[in-house]
């Protein structure tokens, strides 16, 4: 077995710890917690023992600024990394409230925020999708063209 991307693998294992720890019940986990760990180690593990994956991984980190900017503009960084932002911002603003003004933040003040961030959180996961599929399908026609 050969590992063709040693940071995939590293982060594949250190994904596939909590497992044993679930299967003898050193960690009580829930059935979420059981595919959230499968299925992160899987992926990693996949890109880091794969030679084609691990090339494709690499492709896409080289390739991902240049290309977020070309397809979204200029300021690609924030719509790629906006739940970043709005949750910092929020945090930072509350925490400011709370401590400055002595005043707690009303519950659907904290509904509105999840609502906003989760829909934030699915925008810029299309954003990643739209990237990783243009440099995917740019990496395939020019591998074609010199086959």
């Amino acid at each position: 077995m050969k590992i063709y991307n040693k940071k995939y693998f590293i982060w594949g294992i250190i994904f596939f710890i909590p497992l044993p720890l679930f299967v003898f019940g050193v960690i009580k986990a829930e059935l979420y917690q059981w595919f959230l760990s499968i299925g992160l180690s899987a992926k990693f593990l996949f890109a880091g023992l794969s030679k084609q994956e691990s090339e494709r991984q690499d492709n896409i980190e080289n390739n991902y600024q240049s290309v977020s900017q070309k397809l979204f503009g200029k300021y690609a960084w924030i719509k790629t990394n906006l739940p970043w932002f709005i949750t910092g911002g929020f945090f930072t603003v509350t925490l400011l409230i709370r401590f400055l003004f002595d005043i707690v933040i009303p519950v659907w003040i904290a509904v509105c925020f999840v609502i906003v961030l989760t829909i934030s959180v699915f925008y810029s996961i299309g954003l990643n999708r739209e990237i990783t599929e243009y440099i995917d399908k740019e990496t395939n026609s020019n591998s074609q063209t010199k086959s």
